[in-house]
């Protein structure tokens, strides 16, 4: 079972840019539930190639919106060869949290991946 954090949302930016950079597209999560690591990147491919819109906007859901609390499964669907159906909102939350300053509720996630072998994170 993965380990529950709570931390603020700048903890949190700041170990996802120490482990992976500053671009979202590089950082990486492991759900939870299958294991699955997925990096922005690789979520923005799944988006792209299996668009869905977003409910509160009149536009195509963003990897940024989704990256870290879905398993890349759930974009790619059925056959998509990867992943699975887990979101850290759903009815089992998290297990991280990340308090924001403009809410109340936290943000629910996955945990960020391990740092790439050999890579101490260059901030960059």
């Amino acid at each position: 079972m993965t380990e529950s954090r709570v931390l603020t949302q700048e903890e949190f930016w700041a170990e996802a840019r120490e482990r992976f950079g500053l671009a979202a597209a590089d950082w990486a999560f492991q759900c939870p539930s299958c294991g699955d690591v997925a990096t922005g990147a690789e979520i923005a491919k799944a988006l792209a190639e299996h668009p869905r819109k977003s409910k509160d906007f009149d536009r195509n859901v963003r990897f940024d919106e989704v990256l870290g609390q879905e398993c890349i499964g759930r974009i790619l669907g059925k056959g998509g060869g990867r992943g699975c159906q887990y979101a850290a909102f759903g009815f089992v939350h998290g297990p991280w949290q990340v308090a924001l300053p403009y809410s109340t509720r936290p943000a629910y996630c996955f945990p960020l991946a391990p740092a790439p072998a050999g890579d101490q994170g260059d901030g960059q």
